[in-house]
């Protein structure tokens, strides 16, 4: 349970039900909107634009682990769960690609994209 003034320490990735092994390090960025600066002569200016979502995890694979998982062509749940409370729930998050594999670890990089997600808070 977290308490006043703890900061996010450990982010649990959902893809569906099943809980991905992650190293340390998984982010995300929220979607919303974007400032551009815009040059013009002697004065910089703003533009607005879209900047979709992003999940970036490390995952480890291992003996037993589906090495054809994930597939780029499938839709679905995810789900980040902060040990603070907040959880971000994606209703339609994309994989980009399947991921590189490497040895001394079984690390694989891991991206995915959304827009569309709702933030709940637990105690």
């Amino acid at each position: 349970m977290a308490n006043a003034g703890d900061v996010i320490g450990i982010i649990q990735i959902y893809s569906g039900s099943t809980l991905i092994d992650c190293t340390p390090g998984s982010k995300i960025r929220l979607p919303g909107r974007k400032n551009t600066a815009v040059a013009t002569g002697y004065k910089t200016r703003t533009a607005a634009g879209y900047q979709g979502g992003q999940v970036d995890a490390t995952a480890l694979m291992g003996t037993g682990d589906d090495l054809d998982w994930p597939d780029p062509s499938a839709r679905g749940p995810l789900q980040v769960r902060c040990d603070t409370g907040q959880v971000i729930a994606i209703t339609d998050a994309i994989i980009e690609q399947k991921p590189d594999i490497s040895d001394g670890g079984g690390k694989a990089a891991l991206r995915w994209f959304f827009d569309n997600y709702t933030i709940q808070v637990t105690s």
